[in-house]
Protein backbone atom coordinates (compact mmCIF):
# COMPACT_ATOMS: atom_id res chain seq x y z
CA UNK A 1 0.00 0.00 0.00
CA UNK A 2 1.24 3.48 -0.84
CA UNK A 3 2.13 5.63 2.19
CA UNK A 4 2.36 8.85 0.19
CA UNK A 5 1.20 10.10 -3.17
CA UNK A 6 2.47 12.75 -5.54
CA UNK A 7 -0.10 15.26 -6.87
CA UNK A 8 0.06 13.53 -10.28
CA UNK A 9 -0.46 10.06 -8.80
CA UNK A 10 -3.38 11.28 -6.67
CA UNK A 11 -4.93 13.08 -9.64
CA UNK A 12 -4.73 9.99 -11.85
CA UNK A 13 -6.20 7.75 -9.16
CA UNK A 14 -9.20 10.03 -8.60
CA UNK A 15 -9.75 11.38 -12.09
CA UNK A 16 -9.03 14.99 -11.14
CA UNK A 17 -6.83 17.51 -12.98
CA UNK A 18 -3.41 17.70 -11.34
CA UNK A 19 -3.76 21.50 -11.23
CA UNK A 20 -6.87 21.07 -9.05
CA UNK A 21 -4.92 18.91 -6.59
CA UNK A 22 -2.03 21.41 -6.47
CA UNK A 23 -4.44 24.33 -6.04
CA UNK A 24 -6.20 22.65 -3.11
CA UNK A 25 -2.81 22.00 -1.49
CA UNK A 26 -1.75 25.64 -1.97
CA UNK A 27 -5.02 26.77 -0.41
CA UNK A 28 -4.40 24.59 2.65
CA UNK A 29 -7.45 22.38 2.09
CA UNK A 30 -5.16 19.34 1.90
CA UNK A 31 -1.50 18.79 2.80
CA UNK A 32 0.60 21.95 2.66
CA UNK A 33 2.86 24.02 0.45
CA UNK A 34 6.15 22.41 1.53
CA UNK A 35 8.16 20.70 -1.17
CA UNK A 36 8.38 17.99 -2.18
CA UNK A 37 4.58 17.88 -1.95
CA UNK A 38 3.51 14.45 -0.72
CA UNK A 39 -0.10 13.56 -0.02
CA UNK A 40 -1.13 11.10 2.67
CA UNK A 41 -3.90 8.52 2.47
CA UNK A 42 -6.00 10.95 4.51
CA UNK A 43 -5.41 13.64 1.86
CA UNK A 44 -6.46 11.12 -0.79
CA UNK A 45 -9.69 10.46 1.12
CA UNK A 46 -10.29 14.22 1.38
CA UNK A 47 -9.80 14.57 -2.39
CA UNK A 48 -12.29 11.76 -2.95
CA UNK A 49 -14.80 13.68 -0.81
CA UNK A 50 -14.09 16.88 -2.76
CA UNK A 51 -14.60 15.09 -6.08
CA UNK A 52 -17.97 13.87 -4.78
CA UNK A 53 -18.98 17.45 -4.00
CA UNK A 54 -17.99 18.59 -7.50
CA UNK A 55 -19.83 15.64 -9.08
CA UNK A 56 -22.81 16.60 -6.93
CA UNK A 57 -23.05 19.92 -8.74
CA UNK A 58 -21.01 22.36 -6.62
CA UNK A 59 -18.58 24.35 -8.82
CA UNK A 60 -14.91 23.85 -8.00
CA UNK A 61 -14.39 27.53 -7.12
CA UNK A 62 -17.23 27.39 -4.57
CA UNK A 63 -16.01 24.07 -3.13
CA UNK A 64 -12.54 25.54 -2.64
CA UNK A 65 -13.82 28.74 -1.02
CA UNK A 66 -16.25 27.01 1.35
CA UNK A 67 -13.76 24.33 2.38
CA UNK A 68 -11.12 27.00 3.10
CA UNK A 69 -13.64 28.69 5.42
CA UNK A 70 -14.38 25.32 7.03
CA UNK A 71 -10.69 24.57 7.62
CA UNK A 72 -10.28 27.93 9.33
CA UNK A 73 -13.26 27.17 11.53
CA UNK A 74 -11.97 23.72 12.51
CA UNK A 75 -8.34 24.73 13.06
CA UNK A 76 -5.22 22.62 12.63
CA UNK A 77 -5.38 18.86 12.92
CA UNK A 78 -8.83 18.38 11.42
CA UNK A 79 -9.27 16.74 8.03
CA UNK A 80 -11.96 17.19 5.42
CA UNK A 81 -11.89 13.39 5.06
CA UNK A 82 -13.27 12.97 8.60
CA UNK A 83 -16.34 15.15 8.04
CA UNK A 84 -19.71 13.90 6.70
CA UNK A 85 -19.97 16.48 3.92
CA UNK A 86 -22.86 16.66 1.49
CA UNK A 87 -24.28 18.92 -1.21
CA UNK A 88 -27.26 20.98 -0.11
CA UNK A 89 -28.91 23.71 -2.17
CA UNK A 90 -25.83 23.96 -4.37
CA UNK A 91 -23.46 24.49 -1.42
CA UNK A 92 -21.21 22.37 0.80
CA UNK A 93 -22.86 21.34 4.07
CA UNK A 94 -22.02 19.13 7.04
CA UNK A 95 -24.59 16.39 7.39
CA UNK A 96 -26.71 17.07 10.47
CA UNK A 97 -26.07 20.81 10.60
CA UNK A 98 -29.06 23.00 9.91
CA UNK A 99 -27.42 25.34 7.39
CA UNK A 100 -24.82 25.01 4.61
CA UNK A 101 -21.31 26.31 5.23
CA UNK A 102 -22.12 29.65 3.64
CA UNK A 103 -24.03 30.57 6.77
CA UNK A 104 -27.52 30.61 5.34
CA UNK A 105 -30.22 30.56 8.00
CA UNK A 106 -33.62 28.94 7.78
CA UNK A 107 -36.11 30.97 9.80
CA UNK A 108 -39.38 29.31 10.86
CA UNK A 109 -42.60 31.23 10.27
CA UNK A 110 -45.53 30.90 12.63
CA UNK A 111 -48.70 29.64 10.98
CA UNK A 112 -51.23 32.40 10.54
CA UNK A 113 -54.99 31.82 10.49
CA UNK A 114 -56.57 32.07 7.06
CA UNK A 115 -58.38 35.39 6.56
CA UNK A 116 -62.18 35.25 6.66
CA UNK A 117 -63.70 37.01 3.61
CA UNK A 118 -66.07 39.84 4.49
CA UNK A 119 -68.02 42.51 2.58
CA UNK A 120 -69.09 42.58 -1.03
CA UNK A 121 -67.23 41.17 -4.03
CA UNK A 122 -65.65 43.65 -6.44
CA UNK A 123 -64.47 43.19 -9.98
CA UNK A 124 -60.79 43.72 -10.70
CA UNK A 125 -60.11 47.09 -12.34
CA UNK A 126 -59.16 46.91 -15.99
CA UNK A 127 -56.71 49.00 -17.97
CA UNK A 128 -55.80 49.21 -21.65
CA UNK A 129 -53.53 46.46 -22.88
CA UNK A 130 -49.97 47.74 -23.16
CA UNK A 131 -47.63 46.16 -25.70
CA UNK A 132 -44.20 45.84 -24.07
CA UNK A 133 -41.24 47.25 -25.90
CA UNK A 134 -38.82 44.60 -27.19
CA UNK A 135 -35.88 44.01 -24.86
CA UNK A 136 -32.57 45.22 -26.26
CA UNK A 137 -30.24 42.50 -27.55
CA UNK A 138 -27.38 41.56 -25.21
CA UNK A 139 -23.91 42.72 -26.19
CA UNK A 140 -20.72 40.71 -25.91
CA UNK A 141 -19.89 42.50 -22.66
CA UNK A 142 -23.39 41.71 -21.32
CA UNK A 143 -22.86 38.01 -22.01
CA UNK A 144 -19.40 38.19 -20.40
CA UNK A 145 -20.88 39.70 -17.21
CA UNK A 146 -23.61 37.08 -17.22
CA UNK A 147 -21.02 34.30 -17.62
CA UNK A 148 -19.08 35.54 -14.58
CA UNK A 149 -22.27 35.57 -12.51
CA UNK A 150 -23.12 32.03 -13.66
CA UNK A 151 -19.72 30.46 -12.90
CA UNK A 152 -20.54 29.49 -9.31
CA UNK A 153 -24.10 28.44 -10.10
CA UNK A 154 -23.94 26.54 -13.37
CA UNK A 155 -20.63 25.85 -15.08
CA UNK A 156 -22.24 24.61 -18.31
CA UNK A 157 -24.39 27.75 -18.57
CA UNK A 158 -21.29 29.90 -17.91
CA UNK A 159 -19.44 28.17 -20.75
CA UNK A 160 -22.37 28.83 -23.08
CA UNK A 161 -22.48 32.49 -22.02
CA UNK A 162 -18.73 32.92 -22.65
CA UNK A 163 -19.16 31.38 -26.12
CA UNK A 164 -22.00 33.81 -26.88
CA UNK A 165 -19.83 36.69 -25.69
CA UNK A 166 -17.01 35.59 -27.98
CA UNK A 167 -19.28 35.23 -31.00
CA UNK A 168 -20.11 38.92 -30.56
CA UNK A 169 -16.63 39.99 -29.42
CA UNK A 170 -13.94 37.60 -30.67
CA UNK A 171 -11.25 39.97 -29.34
CA UNK A 172 -12.38 39.64 -25.69
CA UNK A 173 -9.20 38.29 -24.07
CA UNK A 174 -10.71 37.87 -20.60
CA UNK A 175 -13.55 35.78 -22.04
CA UNK A 176 -11.08 33.46 -23.82
CA UNK A 177 -9.08 33.03 -20.59
CA UNK A 178 -12.12 32.41 -18.40
CA UNK A 179 -13.60 29.95 -20.90
CA UNK A 180 -10.29 28.12 -21.04
CA UNK A 181 -10.13 27.95 -17.25
CA UNK A 182 -13.59 26.35 -17.08
CA UNK A 183 -12.59 23.80 -19.74
CA UNK A 184 -9.39 23.03 -17.80
CA UNK A 185 -11.29 22.54 -14.54
CA UNK A 186 -13.58 20.10 -16.38
CA UNK A 187 -10.56 18.14 -17.63
CA UNK A 188 -10.93 19.24 -21.28
CA UNK A 189 -7.28 20.17 -21.72
CA UNK A 190 -7.32 20.46 -25.52
CA UNK A 191 -10.26 22.89 -25.48
CA UNK A 192 -8.59 24.84 -22.67
CA UNK A 193 -5.28 25.14 -24.55
CA UNK A 194 -7.12 26.33 -27.66
CA UNK A 195 -8.81 29.12 -25.67
CA UNK A 196 -5.55 30.24 -24.05
CA UNK A 197 -3.91 30.15 -27.47
CA UNK A 198 -6.60 32.51 -28.82
CA UNK A 199 -5.95 34.89 -25.91
CA UNK A 200 -2.20 34.79 -26.53
CA UNK A 201 -2.69 35.43 -30.26
CA UNK A 202 -4.61 38.59 -29.34
CA UNK A 203 -1.96 39.69 -26.83
CA UNK A 204 1.42 37.86 -26.86
CA UNK A 205 2.37 39.66 -23.61
CA UNK A 206 -0.53 38.25 -21.57
CA UNK A 207 1.18 36.50 -18.64
CA UNK A 208 -2.04 34.84 -17.46
CA UNK A 209 -2.57 33.08 -20.78
CA UNK A 210 1.04 31.82 -20.72
CA UNK A 211 0.71 30.64 -17.12
CA UNK A 212 -2.53 28.79 -17.93
CA UNK A 213 -0.90 27.11 -20.93
CA UNK A 214 1.77 25.96 -18.48
CA UNK A 215 -0.87 24.47 -16.18
CA UNK A 216 -2.45 22.56 -19.09
CA UNK A 217 0.97 21.30 -20.22
CA UNK A 218 1.84 20.20 -16.68
CA UNK A 219 -1.50 18.40 -16.31
CA UNK A 220 -0.83 16.61 -19.62
CA UNK A 221 2.62 15.47 -18.46
CA UNK A 222 4.54 17.81 -20.80
CA UNK A 223 6.90 19.12 -18.11
CA UNK A 224 9.42 20.72 -20.50
CA UNK A 225 6.67 22.74 -22.21
CA UNK A 226 5.25 23.74 -18.83
CA UNK A 227 8.63 25.07 -17.67
CA UNK A 228 8.91 27.17 -20.85
CA UNK A 229 5.43 28.64 -20.40
CA UNK A 230 5.91 29.40 -16.67
CA UNK A 231 9.31 30.99 -17.32
CA UNK A 232 7.91 33.20 -20.08
CA UNK A 233 5.00 34.17 -17.84
CA UNK A 234 7.38 35.22 -15.07
CA UNK A 235 9.46 37.27 -17.49
CA UNK A 236 6.30 39.28 -18.16
CA UNK A 237 4.98 39.26 -14.59
CA UNK A 238 7.59 38.40 -11.90
CA UNK A 239 4.90 38.63 -9.20
CA UNK A 240 2.99 35.61 -10.55
CA UNK A 241 3.36 33.56 -7.36
CA UNK A 242 1.67 30.40 -8.60
CA UNK A 243 4.08 30.16 -11.54
CA UNK A 244 6.96 30.10 -9.02
CA UNK A 245 5.18 27.39 -7.02
CA UNK A 246 4.54 25.20 -10.06
CA UNK A 247 8.12 25.63 -11.30
CA UNK A 248 9.33 24.61 -7.85
CA UNK A 249 7.31 21.38 -8.05
CA UNK A 250 8.61 20.61 -11.54
CA UNK A 251 12.25 21.24 -10.65
CA UNK A 252 11.88 19.23 -7.46
CA UNK A 253 10.49 16.27 -9.44
CA UNK A 254 13.37 16.51 -11.93
CA UNK A 255 15.98 16.57 -9.15
CA UNK A 256 17.04 20.19 -9.67
CA UNK A 257 16.82 21.08 -5.98
CA UNK A 258 18.66 24.38 -6.37
CA UNK A 259 16.07 25.76 -8.83
CA UNK A 260 13.24 24.28 -6.77
CA UNK A 261 14.43 26.06 -3.61
CA UNK A 262 14.85 29.35 -5.48
CA UNK A 263 11.31 29.29 -6.82
CA UNK A 264 9.65 28.13 -3.59
CA UNK A 265 11.43 30.97 -1.76
CA UNK A 266 10.10 33.46 -4.33
CA UNK A 267 6.64 31.98 -3.87
CA UNK A 268 6.85 32.41 -0.09
CA UNK A 269 8.03 36.02 -0.43
CA UNK A 270 5.10 36.87 -2.70
CA UNK A 271 2.48 35.15 -0.55
CA UNK A 272 3.80 36.13 2.87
Amino acid sequence: MWSSYSPRHAASLLGLPESTVRGLARAGVIAGSELPLKLSFRDLAALRTIKGLITGGVPLARVRRELIALRRRLGDGASIAELPLEVRDGHVAIRGEAAPLVGQLSLPFAALPAPVPTGELHALPTRPLEVPEPAPALTGDDWFDRAIALEEQDGAAAIDAYRRALRLRPDHIEAWINLGRLHAEAGASAAAAECFGHALALDPTDATALYNLGVVAQDDGREADAIVYYTRALELDPALAEAHYNLATLFDQSGDSRSAIRHINEYRKLTR
